[in-house]
């Protein structure tokens, strides 16, 4: 079985965070493209704790290495919100 590790646990090994706000409809391709971009740089994607705000959900994206949280916000936006 599968060892579930939570969102608090994910931000602290993985500090560097992109927030990225989903659209009505959803990343679509998009996110499709978002692990295609972790997999051909041999990172495992990583996702922290989600929120909401004013009816709009927002997802965080970790990274072990701010260079790589850098380039990811670079490739499909959002905000970094930690480096």
């Amino acid at each position: 079985m599968a060892v579930r590790i939570n969102t608090e646990a994910i931000e602290r090994h993985y500090p560097h965070i992109v927030e990225l706000m989903v659209p009505s409809k959803g990343f679509g391709p998009k996110l499709h493209d978002m692990h295609r971009w972790h997999t051909t740089r041999g990172i495992q994607a990583q996702r922290g704790g989600g929120r909401y705000h004013e009816s709009r959900h927002y997802v965080r994206w970790c990274f072990g290495g701010s260079e790589d949280a850098k380039a990811f916000q670079a490739e499909f936006g959002g905000e970094l919100i930690r480096l």
